[in-house]
This record gives C-alpha cells, sequence and structure tokens, in this order.
C-alpha cells in the first residue's frame, strides 16, 4: 500500500483468541494434583491408617502410601493438623522417611510423598522432606527418561530450600546429559514448554534430535511440537522446514484442532510458505462442516487474517457454517461477527455468495462499551472496506468524543489506528455520500497533518530502488512530490501530474494534495493526478493479491481524483540495472495511462 502500517488484525487478541493444547499434559498436571496411590486396603479413616503403621516390619514404600493417604484425608478436610502430628505412628512414618531405605521407592511415589507431606503442614527443612528429596536427587542418574521429565515439572515451582535447588539443578543437569535418550514426541513438547531453563547448547541438541527423529513421531505430537515452538517463538527455519515437510505429507491424519494449532504456530513463527499453508487448508477443508467449535473456526480466521493467506475455500466454508447455524437459529457471538469480518477485511475478501451474513452481520453489530475502543474501530474499519457500515457506525468512531479519546489518550494512540481512523473519515466523504453525521477536518488538525509513518525495512528498500528510476522521469520537486501525506489515512510514495501521453507537468501548481488544498492552477484537459504506490511483500497477500488495506487506500486515492501508479515488489527488479529499471516505469506508466484513454 502507499503506508506500511501493520495490517494484522490489530487487537483481535481481545475478540479472538487462539488456543494451543496444553502441551504438558499430564506431566504439569502430576505437579498440581496428589497423586492417588492405592492406600492400605484401600481404608480412608485416620485411625486405621495410623494403626497400620504399628507393624514392626513396615516398608518405606507403605509409609509413603499411608501419608499420602492421610493427605487426601486433610485435603477433604476430614482430618486436621491436630489429629496426628503428635500421633506415635506418625512420627514412627516421619521416621521411615528419614532412613535411606527411601532408595527403593519409586521416584514418582516419592514426589507424590513430598506433595502430600507440604499438604500435612510438614516443614520443608525437616529432615524428612530433605531425605525424599536426597533421595531424587541420586535418582536423576537412573531414573527413565519420562519421569525425569516429570521430576522437571514437580521441582521448577519448588525452589525455596537449599536441598530443592539442588534438586531442580541435578535434574536440569540430568537431562541435558542424557538427551540422547529422548523419542517421545510429548516429552520434547514439555522440554520445550521449559526451554528458557536450559542452555543454548542443549536447545540445539534438542531440536537436532527432534530433526533426526523426525519420521518416528506421530502427526499428532508434530503438530504438539510446532505449536510449542510457536509459543516459545523458536524460529529455527531448518527444523520448520523439516516439520512442516512431515506434518503435511502426513496431513490426513490431523483433525481440525490440530490443524488450527499449526497455523496458530505458523503465524506465531511468521513462517509464510505457500505450500504448507496451501496444504494444511486444503485438509482442513474436509474438517470444517462436521466441527462443532466456533473457538476453533475463529483461530482459523484470526491466523489466516494475520498470515496474510486467503485460501477461499477454507473461508468461504467457514462463512457457510456460520450461515447454516444461523438458518438454525443460533446466533453468532460478538466475538465470532467481529473476528470473520477482521479476518475477511484483511484479506479483501467480500465474497457476493455471502452477502446475507455480512449484511446480517453489519445489522446485528453495537459498540460494546467494555471493550476498548481499539477492537471497535477495527470494527467499523472492516464494515467500511467491505461496504457494509452504516451512518451509524461511521458516526460512533467519527463523533468528536470517540475520535478524541483514541487520538489524544496515550495507552490507546497507535500510528496504526490513528490512520484507520482516518481511513474511515476519508470513506465517509468520498465512498459515503449519503452520510451526513460528524467528519474530523484532518488539516486543520496539526496531529494528523503531520502524522509520520514509519515503514519497514523492506518496505524502504523498495521505494528508494523505484523513486531512483522514477525520478529519471519526473525529477523532484518540480515534477515530482515524494512521501506525500494524504491525510487519507495513508502515504503516497510519489505525486505527480502529466498528460495522456505521459509528458510531466509541473506538480506544485496542479495538485490539490488529494482534495484537502486548492491547486494554484486548474487542471489542464487531457491530465491526470497521478499517485505513485509501493506495495512490498507486506503489503500484499501471499500468493498474490493486495492486502486489504492497501486495497481501500487505493480506492479512497482514486476516489480523491487521482489515478494510482501501482508498483508491487513481485513485479519489481532492485537488482536490474538503473536504465532498465527506468524503462520497465516508463512502459508500465504508459500502459496505465493508455487504459485510461481509452475510457
Amino acid at each position: 500500500t502507499a503506508t506500511d502500517v501493520t495490517t494484522n488484525n490489530t487487537a483481535t487478541d481481545v475478540t479472538t483468541t487462539n488456543t494451543v493444547t496444553d502441551v504438558t499434559t499430564n506431566i504439569t498436571a502430576t505437579s498440581e494434583t496428589l497423586e492417588t496411590l492405592e492406600t492400605p486396603l484401600n481404608v480412608l479413616d485416620l485411625g486405621t491408617l495410623l494403626k497400620s503403621a504399628e507393624k514392626t516390619n513396615l516398608q518405606t514404600s507403605k509409609a509413603c502410601e499411608i501419608v499420602i493417604a492421610i493427605a487426601n484425608l486433610k485435603k477433604d478436610s476430614k482430618v486436621s493438623e491436630a489429629d496426628y502430628l503428635q500421633d506415635e505412628n506418625f512420627l514412627k512414618i516421619m521416621k521411615l522417611l528419614e532412613g535411606s531405605n527411601t532408595s527403593k521407592v519409586e521416584p514418582m511415589a516419592i514426589i507424590s510423598s513430598l506433595k502430600a507431606l507440604g499438604e500435612l503442614g510438614i516443614n520443608n527443612e525437616s529432615f524428612s522432606v530433605k531425605n525424599l528429596e536426597s533421595t531424587l536427587t541420586w535418582s536423576t542418574r537412573t531414573c527413565p527418561i519420562k519421569e525425569l521429565v516429570m521430576l522437571l515439572s514437580f521441582t521448577l515451582n519448588r525452589r525455596k530450600t537449599e536441598s530443592q535447588n539442588i534438586l531442580f539443578n541435578e535434574v536440569c543437569k540430568s537431562l541435558e546429559r542424557r538427551w540422547v535418550e529422548l523419542k517421545d514426541g510429548k516429552l520434547f513438547v514439555s522440554l520445550l514448554h521449559y526451554v528458557e531453563l536450559f542452555s543454548p547448547q542443549f536447545v540445539a541438541k534438542l531440536e537436532d534430535r527432534i530433526a533426526d527423529l523426525m519420521e518416528e513421531i506421530s502427526p499428532g505430537d508434530l503438530a504438539l511440537i510446532l505449536a510449542e515452538l510457536g509459543r516459545k517463538k523458536r524460529r529455527n527455519v531448518p527444523l520448520l522446514k523439516s516439520l512442516t515437510f512431515y506434518l503435511t505429507k502426513h496431513r490426513n491424519m490431523l483433525d481440525i484442532k490440530q490443524i488450527s494449532d499449526s497455523l496458530f504456530a505458523l503465524n506465531q513463527l511468521s513462517y509464510k510458505d505457500h505450500d504448507t499453508l496451501e496444504r494444511l487448508c486444503s485438509q482442513l477443508e474436509n474438517h470444517i462442516q462436521d466441527t462443532e467449535s466456533s473457538p476453533v473456526l475463529r483461530s482459523i480466521l484470526t491466523s489466516l487474517g494475520q498470515l496474510k493467506y486467503l485460501h477461499t475455500p477454507v473461508v468461504d466454508r467457514i462463512m457457510a457454517w456460520y450461515q447454516a447455524r444461523l438458518d438454525n437459529n443460533i446466533p453468532m457471538t460478538m466475538k465470532d461477527m467481529t473476528t470473520l469480518l477482521i479476518t475477511c477485511a484483511t484479506l479483501n475478501h467480500n465474497p457476493v455468495q455471502h452477502s446475507s451474513l455480512l449484511e446480517h452481520i453489519s445489522q446485528h453489530l453495537a459498540q460494546d462499551l467494555t471493550q476498548p475502543d481499539q477492537v471497535w474501530l477495527d470494527t467499523v474499519w472492516s464494515l467500511t472496506l467491505l461496504g457494509r457500515v452504516t451512518p451509524l457506525h461511521l458516526e460512533s468512531v467519527l463523533s468528536p468524543a470517540f475520535h478524541t479519546s483514541l487520538l489524544y489518550n496515550t495507552s490507546n494512540k497507535t500510528v496504526g489506528s490513528t490512520l484507520k481512523l482516518l481511513n474511515i473519515n476519508a470513506a465517509a466523504k468520498l465512498l459515503y455520500p449519503a452520510y451526513q453525521g460528524p467528519t474530523i477536518k484532518v488539516a486543520e488538525d496539526a496531529l494528523l497533518k503531520d502524522i509520520k509513518v514509519s515503514p519497514s525495512l523492506a518496505k524502504v528498500q523498495l521505494t528508494q530502488s523505484v523513486m531512483e528510476a522514477f525520478s529519471t522521469l519526473f525529477p523532484p520537486p518540480r515534477l515530482l512530490r515524494t512521501n506525500v501525506n494524504t491525510l487519507l489515512g495513508c502515504v503516497a510514495e510519489g505525486e505527480f501530474v502529466c498528460d495522456t501521453s505521459g509528458k510531466p507537468l509541473l506538480v506544485q501548481d496542479l495538485s490539490d494534495n488529494f482534495g484537502s488544498a486548492e491547486p494554484v492552477k486548474p487542471l489542464p484537459p487531457n491530465a491526470h493526478r497521478m499517485a505513485l504506490v509501493t506495495a512490498s511483500f507486506q503489503d500484499c497477500l501471499i500468493g498474490g493479491g493486495l492486502t486489504g488495506l492497501t486495497a481501500l487506500n487505493i480506492r479512497l486515492m482514486e476516489a480523491a481524483g487521482y489515478t494510482v501508479f501501482l508498483v508491487r515488489w513481485s513485479d519489481w527488479q532492485p537488482a536490474s540495472k538503473l536504465v532498465a529499471r527506468v524503462k520497465m516505469l516508463d512502459g508500465k506508466l504508459k500502459q496505465v495511462l493508455g487504459v485510461e484513454a481509452e475510457r
């Protein structure tokens, strides 16, 4: 577009949340609940439990079971500390837990016992607790790798005493030593979840191990691994290429949630590979009709919108899914309507066959005062782009109270939201002539008149290369204005005037600054006011086409009386010699003017 503003679904996190499967599965759960091990004779009576400890040859493993059972009673408020702390049999159990025979107890039972002791109010500095922790420390070298990962989850939030810190550090060291034993996909997911705890060298080995075992890991686990990489923003491109290759190879084994999570991860990692997205979405088509979950569909829509990838069959099937529910008198939630609108607007997708659905959304959307102003601004902007905005919608954001709060409240103010507001203001004047409500006098507002846009590096490089060549045809400043604030919510890389044959005319005399100023001289017959606009990769959809923001900016400039001379990144050869670039622009300009002349 003429601007390089973020076209992601800004503020859609408020309206739609991408959810990812709990990566730690049962591993995290072990650190949150007491393990329910079999208690002696399944008796849950405190007196009987304590009496069972009278045996002269009571084994340490049985002592652990008794402690766990008593803790469960305490958790259910069936006993209090006064009932057992001074009991002789309970003290005998504590003495057993201080002995060397704890080494014969399974690590998972020790973990449950430690949690039970915490529930029973036993101090972390007590010798029984320290002894069990010491036993776990020694077990880290020999216990199964799965249990070691569970130990990591258990010890992570249990680092209050010296022995607890020693145990945690030993678990981490053992994992770094024993990484070659890792084979299970879910264990990789769990370790990636805690990736910040490990050295960069170990993380690199972990990712290499995943790559080596890729063919042996199930597609479902690959989707979990990809999702966790997305959550942790770990953009290892070789690993991502391998992951997505095997994921798409076995895409028929993925369900809608796994594909949704994969799209979420690819969006988080800004991994915009067209083939990967195409294959995942082609599989996704088959699942949409049978799903009952609108949050999953919202997640898919948000990911596609933020990736700027329009897969028409998927988006249309989601819209058909919502229409079918409406036909069955199942209403759309505000989140559903807002997410669908913003995604369609971002992707510049306005299908005629779903016009009744979009019209329904337009008629039923109203501002939710509990939501941030940014969300409503995005919604009205989307309605404006899709041609579904009503006078009431326009008035709600162009009223002095709303736009003053948005522009001058430092917590809400962003360049992107300001430009969207200006888009809506320009559309109200130029695209909706029947609108009679309030508008913003941009030319009289110092803040809006001089708004500064910070383009991306890629946009800057593209624009510099184009302007270098174009300045040969239209030298500034007499024949070319550069970096022009149109006051329409976008910036034109260049503004110039020429006749039908492409001959330059004095832009300073003939420019009306996109309708915001009177020209020094009237425009001669057969002359054209022109806007030079560069469209970088970020201004275009994956696979071709313009984003909704780019398309709207072009429509507004055309409505202001300008012919837009668009140069896309995909058509431009920056490495070409200057002469070749000049020739390309000259030919393209004549082509545009020729089309205009034929009209």
